[in-house]
Formats: structure tokens, sequence, C-alpha cells
């Protein structure tokens, strides 16, 4: 959905929820027109504050609702269905997806970005190789985010960081380059307690779908498992999704990884 002019940023991948309660803030008068950067934020809302900004930046309290009226409507009316993703044994009545198929779609249909987080992965080449293959051909960007044990006392950080991510180059990753991105929770290099783990499980493409399941990328996971998972085509929540997991990049609550270089915490 466009602003008033043609030329203002679209909406449409800002979050139902995000739109939603910014209508309510301005209704109400808790936050005052024009809308700025300043008052977004104080608000609460930190992602796609830009975008916001300037889609509504200039108009009185009338126009702001009107243009997130519109917004909201066309969310109703084009609002989704969740499509159900399982791993296990067929049922009579099933009609749901294999999760190794929706996986290798997602990948195979990626054009532009690919966030995956949380999974676990044990020789997971077979799974990753549609997204290789994608990465080789139209320069995607992958940045994973992955679950790392949380250090024992006295370990170096640097050797406990590799030893997981090389781990994960060599078996899971046997490619090469191009390789995803690389993060790490940096809370795993203090030792517990308390323990903590990057356990959320999720794939966002394109910001345009995201795919949350239990099934890791492991034999078990995709192949003998029960798992059940959900892909929901909706870019404004696969917009919103993603930048939960870049605010963490921007927060600097996650490290990145790298052959030559180790950001610390």
């Amino acid at each position: 959905m466009s602003g008033a002019a043609g030329s203002r940023p679209t909406l449409k991948h800002v979050g139902t929820g995000v739109l939603a309660a910014l209508r309510e803030a301005i209704a109400s008068g808790l936050l005052r027109t024009p809308v700025d950067r300043a008052s977004l934020v104080g608000l609460g809302i930190r992602h796609q504050v830009q975008t916001i900004e300037h889609a509504l930046a200039g108009h009185k309290v009338a126009a702001c609702l009107a243009i997130l009226d519109v917004a909201l409507a066309e969310r109703e009316n084009r609002r989704p269905a969740p499509e159900l993703v399982w791993t296990g044994p067929d049922v009579p009545v099933g009609t749901a997806r294999d999760t190794a198929v929706v996986l290798r779609s997602l990948f195979e249909g990626a054009q532009e970005s690919v966030l995956l987080a949380g999974y676990s992965f044990d020789h997971a080449e077979d799974v990753l190789a549609p997204l290789y293959g994608a990465m080789q051909n139209r320069q995607i960007e992958a940045r994973f985010f992955i679950d790392i044990p949380q250090i024992e006392r006295r370990a170096s950080a640097d050797a406990h960081l590799t030893r997981y991510f090389s781990k994960f180059l060599t078996e899971s990753w046997p490619f090469g380059d191009p390789r995803p991105r690389l993060y790490y929770d940096k809370r795993a290099l203090a030792p517990g307690p308390p323990y903590c783990s990057l356990h959320a499980k999720c794939v966002v493409v394109d910001s345009a779908k995201a795919f949350v399941s239990s099934a890791n990328f492991t034999q078990r996971g995709q192949e003998r498992n029960i798992e059940v998972g959900v892909l929901i085509e909706d870019p404004s929540f696969a917009s919103y999704l993603a930048g939960q997991w870049l605010g963490l990049i921007d927060a600097r609550i996650v490290g990145e990884y790298t052959k030559h270089k180790l950001d610390q915490p």
C-alpha cells in the first residue's frame, strides 16, 4: 500500500500489529502528528522507522488515520491462510506438506535473502544444498543464527567458537564459498549459571515468507521424528520476524563468526 503520493514508501512490509498500534496511538493522541522518528522510537517502534516516517510525513491526524485504515483493510482482505507442514508418519486425512519439501522449495525460490535461526545441524548438506545453489546463482545473502553450547569455565572463547562453527562448516556446509554469515549468542561465552539457549527455530525468505518449525536440520528431524511447522506467506509478518533477528545484530547481542576474525562480546 502506498501513501498519499505515489512516490511515498510502501507500508506493505510493516507488521500488521505495528500498524494497528500506530493507529491506536495516533487516534488516542498518544502519538502526535506530524509523525517523526523520535516519537516512533518513543512509542517502542524500532524496525522500519524510516519507512513509517516517510509514509506518514507531513500528514495531520485525519490523513494518517486514513492511510493506516486503508493499509489495515487491505491486510484483512488478503490475509493468507497458514499452511501446515509435517514430518512423521502419514495419516489417512493428512494434507500437510513434508518439511524437507517445503525447505527445498523455499531455498530454491529465494531471490534476495535467507535468514535461518535456531536449528541444530548434523550432516545437513543435503538439506542445505539447494540454498548453496541459489547463493551461487543469484548472490543471495544468507544469515544463520546458530545455537552453541554455553562455554565451560576456563575454556578459551576463540577455541569454543571455532570448535562448533568448524564442525558446522565441515559437516553441514562442505560446499565452500559462498557461505552464510554465521552468528551466535554472545551470552553463550559466559559460563553458567544462568544458562541460555538460542532455541527459536525459523526461516525467513526474501522478507516475504516465514517458516516456523520444530524440525532440526538433522536426519531425525527431517525424516524420523514427528515434527510440526507452519508456513506463512505474508510479507508484513515475515519482514517483522526478520527484523527481530536483525535487531539482535544491531544491538550487539549476537556476534558474527568468521574464519579470520572473532567478534568478541
